[in-house]
């Protein structure tokens, strides 16, 4: 009767397992699709950091190069002033 019983259970066990094991499987694919959206999150986010630096440093630069361009302007202006300065002084001489 136990040997009769285990039989007729059998294909039940094997059911059962082949559903345990679909589910089992369905959950790892969905982390494993869950894990790969973070990875793409992650990864979506260090462009944008990235990029939020490049555009930082040529606000550096463009300022920078601003600053010099503006330097040499004031020295052109001293320099020419010195200049008439120096020539209007020899002239009343």
């Amino acid at each position: 009767m136990n040997d009769e019983a285990e039989s007729s259970r059998a294909p039940q066990r094997q059911n059962d397992a082949a559903s345990h094991l679909a589910d089992l499987e369905d959950a790892l694919a969905r982390f494993e699709e869950a894990e790969q959206r973070e990875k793409d999150k992650a990864t979506k986010q260090r462009r944008l950091d990235a990029k939020r630096k490049r555009i930082q440093m040529l606000g550096e630069l463009l300022r920078d190069l601003d600053m010099v361009v503006y330097l040499e302007l004031i020295t052109l202006y001293h320099l020419e002033y010195a200049y008439h300065l120096h020539t209007a002084a020899a002239s009343l001489r």
